[in-house]
């Protein structure tokens, strides 16, 4: 066999960038090719895991079933992570020695935070939920466009609008075989109070369950796709793996070789 990686622009949405939609179903057409006909298994990891969705989406039933053997989906945020929110009205070092403030602008630019914030919809893990509070106000993902305007970046609604379109309804499967892969239990941020109502100060944080970085409920929804869909859906569950952690855990690396070699019947 061979492999073959598709890197993209982490800053921008695919639907701003097409051209890598193109290339990649290209390069799947052309490793199946080069290997007689057998379909292709798809890896990805993190926001990977999105990319690969919606490029997923974007192709026919009869086409997939051509040249997908499997998608292998690790640690995708199909529903976006708290800690967007934080990046949005503070900035998020990300544990470098920095003040978050000095790269908040940079990071509200890239339009890929717009699709990991936290998605919205009756249908969505977080309908309800409080992500941020003031003295004021509540803030739920209901309340984006009012949350952009009190932090200061009312341009990000028109960003947000659009990009939350992109992949909607996460519970519904992407039409290929898949094994899914994440862990819990670690501590994740989950919500923010800025009890001083200044958005220029660190919040506080409340912790919940996920990998670190990605929640658990938007970790999870992989689960549901077998509802959605009669290609077989497998979920391996692990425990106290970070979210980069995943990509060099023995047990996660095991399952993936194995799952490569031997590709889910569909």
């Amino acid at each position: 066999g061979s492999l073959s990686g598709a890197p993209y622009d982490f800053r921008y949405t695919p639907d701003s960038t097409p051209s890598y939609g193109a290339a990649l179903r290209a390069l799947v057409e052309e490793m199946a090719d080069r290997a007689n006909g057998t379909r292709v298994t798809l890896v990805s990891h993190s926001m990977g895991g999105l990319q690969a969705l919606y490029f997923l989406r974007q192709q026919s039933a009869a086409w997939k079933a051509q040249h997908i053997a499997q998608w292998v989906c690790i640690s995708a945020p199909l529903a976006g992570a708290a800690k967007e929110v934080r990046l949005f009205a503070t900035g998020d070092n990300q544990g470098l020695p920095v003040a978050p403030a000095t790269i908040r602008d940079e990071q509200r630019s890239y339009e890929t935070n717009h699709w990991l914030y936290p998605s919205t919809g009756a249908a969505s893990p977080w309908a309800g939920f409080v992500l941020a509070r003031t003295p004021a106000k509540n803030y739920t993902t209901d309340d984006a466009a009012a949350f952009f305007a009190d932090v200061g970046y009312p341009a990000g609604s028109v960003v947000h609008t659009r990009v939350q379109e992109l992949t909607p309804h996460p519970q519904q499967g992407p039409g290929v075989p898949v094994l899914c892969m994440y862990s819990t239990g670690v501590d994740t941020p989950l919500s923010f109070d800025y009890g001083d109502a200044d958005w220029a100060h660190a919040p506080k944080v409340t912790m919940g369950d996920g990998d670190g970085t990605v929640n658990t409920r938007s970790l999870r929804l992989c689960e549901e796709w077998s509802a959605s869909q009669q290609e077989p859906v497998r979920v391996l569950k692990y425990s106290k793996v970070t979210h980069s952690g995943m990509l060099k855990d023995a047990g996660v690396i095991h399952a993936l070789l194995a799952a490569v070699r031997r590709p889910a019947r569909r």
